[in-house]
């Protein structure tokens, strides 16, 4: 995650400044001087193809590009020596088809990997798609900002991504196209998690450097989830910084599921075997 800074906000008018709830309409609240991910646009650079849904995005642990793993390289290095920094963390939703390439370039790399209960998840993708929809139609470069950072999980251009594969793709395509969010939905999460499953499977090492957190555990023990993380990430927390960040998590009020009976029967038929792999 890169800090964003804008030198040009007077010290004083960053002091005064309101945060505001941000467009996600998640109960977070950020400033111009919050964190934001911009990584992605570097991948795109060296990786044009990697938002085409007829390719596969996967980047395993064999995949290779000298010039970007010099670049991104250099390029994590500059952020920390211009501010300074030991640690560099990075957000990146894309990531999840790219773990065993990252862990290739970076073996003492932690990941930590989040995954929530399949109908909450799925309520929660379809109140993103209709918020960015309604954002983009009502002001279009929003648009074309998304486009820019690498931001097609959600909007008027969202694209799925392509976990390898291509006939399973064009189904949550062609159901997204035809109006069948939660079908759509359902079939995206199952193929994203299933492929991520596989992966840790597949990769005892990566599997080592990974750690799952459920957003239920997330919000029911927040304590002792929120410590797991950092005793993962091999960082310490104070008592106090964990207390207070544990105080601001809980399960969202502000919107529940309103699926109907079949609607919730059909994402456990789609769901169901993938997350129970996760324990669901």
């Amino acid at each position: 995650m890169i800090s964003v800074n804008q030198p040009s906000i007077p010290d004083t008018q960053k002091e005064q400044e309101q945060a505001q709830e941000r467009a996600h309409k998640d109960g977070i609240e950020v400033t111009s001087q919050s964190p934001e991910a911009f990584e992605e646009m570097l991948w795109m650079a060296f990786f044009p193809e990697t938002h085409d849904p007829t390719q596969s995005s996967v980047k395993g642990r064999h995949a290779e590009h000298p010039a970007f793993e010099r670049f991104y390289d250099e390029h994590i290095r500059k952020l920390l020596a211009v501010r300074k920094r030991q640690r560099y963390v990075a957000k990146g939703n894309y990531n999840l088809v790219r773990l065993g390439y990252l862990h290739r370039l970076y073996p003492q790399a932690k990941f930590v990997l989040v995954i929530r209960d399949p109908v909450w998840h799925i309520a929660s993708l379809m109140k993103q798609q209709a918020l960015f929809v309604a954002g983009e139609t009502s002001e279009p470069r929003a648009l074309e900002h998304m486009r820019r950072v690498g931001h097609y999980e959600f909007g008027l251009d969202r694209r799925a991504i392509n976990v390898g594969d291509d006939e399973e793709t064009r189904r949550i395509t062609a159901l997204w196209e035809a109006g069948n969010e939660v079908e759509g939905w359902a079939r995206y999460w199952a193929a994203i998690y299933a492929h991520l499953a596989d992966t840790l499977d597949e990769d005892p090492e990566l599997r080592k450097a990974c750690l799952i957190v459920r957003y239920e555990d997330l919000c029911g023990t927040p304590r002792e989830s929120l410590q797991a993380v950092f005793d993962h990430a091999e960082l310490e927390l104070e008592p106090q910084a964990l207390a207070e960040a544990a105080s601001g998590l809980h399960a969202p009020t502000y919107y529940k599921p309103r699926f109907s009976d079949a609607e919730v029967a059909m994402i456990a038929e789609i769901t169901g075997p993938v997350a129970a792999r996760f324990g669901y």
